[in-house]
């Protein structure tokens, strides 16, 4: 940028600073940093940035740059947090802890997907689609394509149980909330006497919350106790109890009083027996026991029974009197049945006599 015209009038560089700074016409600038007084090329070059000038001969080239001030002033420049990376790039294990935990949330907000927004064309507008959406982003942003989207992504099954587990644990919690505003443990505790009528009289002494921890037989002796201790009575030799024939029941009073067993309970127990016990010689009201539970289980699970008036009680051997429930609601939709049946049920309702029912249910 130098010039070889002995006639070139050259400025010092202080002077050319003051023009410049005070942009003074004369000064003009040509090329991209070279500084021209009324035309004609001077020495030196100016930082258009600062505005500063600097001393520049042909043979220096561009070095003199290196010793100006603006560029250790110039700005650093950041990498923005979300901008990819080279290492992105490269391959990383499935098993890194961000990997897994964007899995679980991927597989959360499936769960949500799927049960949420199970339906056609709207699908895309519902709040479980949302979230996928946005943990799939998430993901996205902070992986980048290291990792394959099949290492995210679960399996079907992996989806339904993850459904199964959420509704469970939130079953479990509802229960629970439940239970602590009602309670579900009651004791009751009545008393029977006969009069000098031969009239027996009933008195309920208490039915109150079971306030003990756990339903261990000391326990429930003590629950006793203290309501009898209300009323000036105690348990002893010459007391009788009457309770269900449960294993813990017999436990609670096997000492200092006469435990009898319930005789509804011993009942209900002679009718199971002679229905499903085996060579006890009671074939026909076996025969007609399997024929009615076999046509209710199956009515059961073909889920026609929103076509009956009454709903059929299957046997359970747990329930007490299930055997009269399920011979009482097969009664009360008899003449119904046929309309419901297969041809294979049917000739199994054929062998069941409408009189053989009324007899046992009447």
């Amino acid at each position: 940028m130098s010039s070889t015209n002995s006639t070139k009038s050259t400025l010092s560089k202080a002077k050319i600073q003051v023009l410049v700074t005070s942009n003074d016409p004369s000064i003009s600038f040509k090329k991209p940093t070279g500084v021209y007084h009324q035309n004609i090329v001077q020495d030196y070059i100016i930082c258009l940035q600062y505005r500063i000038i600097l001393k520049w001969i042909s043979e220096n080239g561009t070095r003199v740059m290196s010793h100006h001030n603006c560029l250790k002033n110039k700005p650093i420049t950041t990498t923005p947090s979300r901008q990819r990376t080279i290492s992105s790039y490269c391959q990383q294990p499935s098993s890194s802890k961000e990997c897994s935990l964007f899995q679980k949330r991927i597989i959360e907000a499936c769960v949500e997907y799927c049960t949420v927004d199970g339906r056609s064309f709207g699908i895309v507008a519902g709040t479980g689609f949302m979230n996928l959406a946005k943990q799939l982003i998430n993901a996205g942003a902070t992986l980048g394509t290291s990792v394959s989207v099949s290492e995210l992504l679960s399996h079907p099954s992996t989806i339904s149980m993850e459904f199964l587990f959420q509704l469970k644990m939130y079953i479990q919690n509802q229960l629970l909330s439940f239970y602590s505003s009602i309670g579900i443990h009651y004791g009751g505790l009545s008393l029977h006497y006969i009069d000098t009528q031969s009239h027996l009289r009933v008195f309920t002494l208490a039915c109150q919350a079971y306030d003990y921890e756990t339903q261990h037989a000391i326990n429930i002796r003590s629950f006793v106790n203290k309501i009898l201790e209300e009323f000036g009575l105690y348990l002893n030799g010459d007391i009788f109890i009457v309770t269900d024939n449960e294993n813990k029941m017999k436990c609670d009073f096997k000492d200092d009083v006469k435990r009898i067993g319930c005789s509804a309970h011993y009942i209900n127990k002679v009718l199971q027996h002679a229905f499903t016990y085996d060579d006890i010689q009671c074939d026909a009201a076996q025969l007609l026991f399997k024929l009615a539970r076999a046509i209710v289980t199956k009515v059961r699970q073909c889920r026609k029974q929103s076509l009956l008036s009454t709903c059929l009680q299957n046997y359970c051997d747990t329930r007490f009197n299930s055997i009269y429930l399920m011979f009482d609601s097969f009664l009360k939709v008899y003449f119904k049945l046929p309309t419901i049946l297969n041809d294979e049920q049917k000739s199994n309702y054929l062998k069941i006599e409408y009189d053989d029912l009324v007899s046992i249910c009447l």
